[in-house]
């Protein structure tokens, strides 16, 4: 499993490299993946995705990490790119599309548009 290839909404295909988050990162521009492996150790299941202008130091101390292990998370996926116009694209196609758990169940303007029609009922809080 050294990368990954996901699927966007507009059908278009982005492939990622697989890492474990010990290893040390490039100082470039990418979209980076927190990921756990796929039901039956087959393909990955992305928990966050995000994108940064230089990875090794938004990864060097990631406030998500610890919660993405917690969910299972084991590497980062890497798709590097340079520009930002592309990083935009990557991460808004891919993030319809997989609607990674730690991006929130939902998006924010679905979330406002199912508490505006009343689809949204507290069950428990704490």
């Amino acid at each position: 499993m050294s990368e990954a290839i996901f699927r966007g909404i507009s059908g278009r295909l982005h492939r990622f490299s697989a890492h474990r988050p010990h290893e040390q990162f490039a100082a470039a521009p990418a979209v980076y993946c927190f990921a756990r492996p796929g039901p039956g150790g087959r393909g990955w299941t992305p928990l966050f995705l995000s994108r940064t202008g230089n990875l090794a130091k938004r990864l060097a101390a990631h406030e998500q990490w610890p919660e993405a292990t917690l969910l299972g998370a084991t590497h980062i996926l890497v798709h590097e790119h340079d520009e930002r116009d592309a990083r935009e694209y990557v991460e808004a196609d891919l993030a319809e599309a997989l609607r990674p758990v730690m991006n929130g169940p939902m998006f924010e303007a679905e979330l406002e548009e199912r508490v505006e029609a009343g689809g949204v009922r507290l069950i428990w809080a704490a």
